[in-house]
């Protein structure tokens, strides 16, 4: 489904404050995967996140979905974004359904897999916490059923409840779905994948698979 062939980025490039982030990364990564992308603090995990999913194009070689350029897959991948509360846009948590057009019985049980009750619905977004905030935004990419979904720090913010039924809503979604986790905690995410990719100044150094 994935395929990614001598990928390198570079944050800003042709200008004075250009930054390399990936540098000859080459993968697979099949349909139906649950894959964990690990590495110390500025290895370029997140900017992989975003290669997989097709928000960015690689500075250099070639990433794809299904054969095609991954930027073309941008609609249907769903990114969850480190900082979270950059994605959600809408006012109230029922708003968030409006947004990519998501059937609200959908939505709301997307939100019951993850510990709300329909209580939650009417609330303010800006008056959640970050954990409480991160879970809406992963209803959200639930409910629009994508094919791939790469998630960037899903646990971060979570108490331990929280944690637990984020584990049980991945563990439910179809066994077609493709879910790439981006951590730092390989204890906490290990039953989010069952194969452990290792990055470090930008390169693949481990891949389990």
């Amino acid at each position: 489904m994935i395929e990614l062939q001598q990928v390198g980025y570079v944050h800003d490039d042709d200008s004075p404050w250009a930054s390399r982030a990936l540098d000859g990364i080459s993968l697979s990564i099949q349909r139906g995967e649950r894959v964990l992308v690990t590495g110390p603090n500025g290895s370029g995990k997140s900017t992989l996140a975003w290669v997989l999913a097709g928000h960015v194009a690689p500075t250099e070689g070639k990433a794809f979905i299904d054969g095609s350029p991954a930027t073309e897959s941008v609609t249907t991948t769903g990114l969850l974004l480190q900082h979270t509360r950059l994605q959600i846009l809408a006012p109230t948590v029922a708003a968030e359904a409006t947004r990519y057009n998501i059937d609200a019985d959908v939505h709301r049980r997307s939100l019951h897999a993850l510990g709300f009750d329909d209580s939650i619905l009417p609330r303010k977004i800006d008056e959640m916490s970050l954990g409480q905030q991160r879970r809406v935004a992963l209803a959200g990419l639930f409910a629009r059923n994508c094919p791939l979904l790469v998630l960037d720090e899903p646990l971060a913010g979570l108490d331990r409840k929280s944690v637990s039924q984020l584990h049980a809503a991945v563990d439910g979604l179809p066994p077609s779905t493709t879910v790439v986790t981006i951590t730092h905690d390989i204890e906490a995410s290990a039953p989010l994948g069952t194969r452990t990719i290792t990055l470090a100044d930008g390169r693949l150094v481990t891949d389990s698979g």
